[in-house]
């Protein structure tokens, strides 16, 4: 009996014009937490996928437990235990959660569909990944995202899978959540299940990996045990082939005493309250807060995407009278949104598309699209953000993250703005795209541009921002300047533990 219950051997694969994967051989042991590391675009979604069924290999054998398998559909994939729960979840929300678990495979009694089993088996499930408080008769669409994932588990448990794979779990969780999370993949590791664990979280990979394969480019670059010695700077020259000593951009640029920005007093019930913010002329200005601060909430209604209750707000000094995005937008504000793949793309519509949807007025003469001026426009854009592939008749959803995020930057420098609002730019894109962002955030400020940036990532808006205002329970209570950054102090302000007293 072979030592792996999973040998990927010279797995290739090739799509139209790209060769996603080249020659990749992949193990994991039974009990084994195995973390698969590198950049968007690297080819780790396209291994996993031709490991559950998504994807047939063009060239390369699969084996488990010893067994060569041919995995040509995602049943298949199931049927020879293999759980994989993607970063976008396969879940039908009007079902009920035992529906969700056992679909397809439905308990049947006297030629009918078992309901009364189906859940009393679910909640054995739940009860056992802890998650008793919720009833399997609960239907999908009422679950937080937190919970959804677990029955993304529930499914591959349910399935007695010995071969669980975790794509980028822990994007939209909380500290608690994770917690949780990392209990439960302890509880199946010590249950001899074998983990393939995907993450950008570097932090995660040195807690959890027993081993680590780094991709690179549809190769593997290497495959270490996880150790004392192993930091976080071999995991990025794994990654990406060097080590990132300028991670942050060096911030030269010195905003003005112009104030480009200003919230007074605004407020929406339940949500935030008393809301007062400045932003300053060639600015990077951080918000931070735990998950329901309400951070993400006030950046859309300032932007007038969700209403408020009360309060103003200027910009360059003058009072906007009706708040509405298209308001905002003529005075020279765009907001990227948190959630990039629903509300900042139209992922089955091309690149090129998602570049030109705000902009017509810059392509089109006399009422009709000008296709000299299209592409042209298309091209200084995709020059200037460096997308990569440079193919902007590919959907949107084929492109990596990184590069979504680009396109979505892209489309609203267009608009010629000079306040930018980003929330959460870099979640679930790697180490190399974040130095990308990084750079051109810092490049637009030195052309006057000012920068409100959202982020969970502490030591991510230490590095980049000039300056950071802390949120709690929907009001800011704290705020630091750059040579007041220290990670134990916004920690506490992001706990309610207010640091400057007045």
């Amino acid at each position: 009996m072979s030592e792996y219950v999973l040998e990927m051997k010279n797995i290739s694969k090739v799509f139209p014009g790209v060769k996603a994967l080249d020659q990749v051989s992949f193990n994991l042991k039974a009990g084994e937490i195995h973390c698969l590391i590198g950049e968007n675009g690297a080819g780790k979604s396209t291994l996993i996928k031709c490991l559950g069924g998504q994807h047939t290999p063009s060239e390369g054998e699969i084996y488990i437990n010893g067994k060569k398998v041919d995995i040509v559909n995602a049943k298949v994939s199931r049927e020879n235990g293999i759980g994989v729960i993607y970063q976008e979840f396969n879940l039908v929300p009007l079902f009920t959660i035992a529906e969700n678990i056992y679909l397809g495979r439905e308990y049947k009694k006297n030629g009918l569909i078992d309901r009364a089993g189906m859940f009393r088996d679910a909640d054995e499930i739940l009860k056992s990944l802890g998650q008793e408080h919720i009833s399997s008769k609960t239907r999908v669409y009422e679950l937080s995202t937190s919970q959804q994932q677990m029955i993304e588990i529930s499914k591959a448990v349910s399935t007695n899978s010995k071969i669980i794979v975790f794509d980028e779990p822990t994007a939209v969780l909380t500290q608690k959540e994770t917690e949780l999370l990392f209990k439960i993949i302890a509880q199946l590791k010590a249950q001899g299940v074998g983990i393939i664990y995907i993450t950008h979280r570097l932090d995660e990979v040195l807690e959890l990996a027993d081993r680590i394969t780094g991709l690179r480019d549809g190769k593997i670059t290497s495959t270490v045990d996880n150790g004392p010695d192993v930091t976080k700077d071999d995991l990025v020259a794994m990654m990406v082939g060097r080590k990132l000593e300028a991670y942050y951009p060096q911030r030269v640029v010195t905003p003005s005493e112009e104030v480009v920005f200003e919230a007074k007093n605004f407020s929406l019930k339940g949500t935030f309250s008393d809301v007062n913010m400045k932003l300053h002329k060639g600015e990077i200005l951080g918000i931070c807060g735990l998950v329901g601060a309400g951070r993400t909430e006030t950046m859309k209604s300032i932007f007038g995407v969700l209403p408020h209750d009360s309060g103003e707000v200027y910009v360059d000094g003058k009072k906007v009278e009706h708040i509405s995005p298209h308001e905002l937008i003529k005075h020279g504000m765009v907001l990227l949104p948190e959630d990039r793949k629903n509300e900042g793309l139209s992922l089955m519509q091309t690149a090129a598309i998602n570049l030109c949807i705000p902009n017509y007025d810059q392509i089109s003469k006399n009422g009709l699209v000008n296709s000299k001026m299209r592409s042209e426009f298309i091209d200084k854009y995709f020059n200037m953000l460096m997308v990569k592939p440079a193919l902007p008749g590919r959907l949107a959803v084929n492109f990596s993250g990184g590069n979504q995020q680009k396109i979505i930057i892209a489309k609203w420098l267009a608009r010629n703005p000079h306040i930018l609002v980003m929330d959460e730019p870099t979640r679930g894109i790697d180490v190399n795209a974040k130095a990308e962002i990084y750079n051109i955030m810092n490049d637009l400020t030195h052309q006057g541009m000012s920068i409100v940036m959202v982020s969970s990532e502490m030591a991510e808006l230490m590095g980049v921002c000039d300056r950071i205002m802390v949120m709690y329970e929907g009001k800011f209570v704290d705020e630091f300047t750059r040579d007041e950054f220290d990670e134990q102090n916004l920690a506490k302000a992001q706990s309610g533990i207010v640091v400057h007293t007045a």
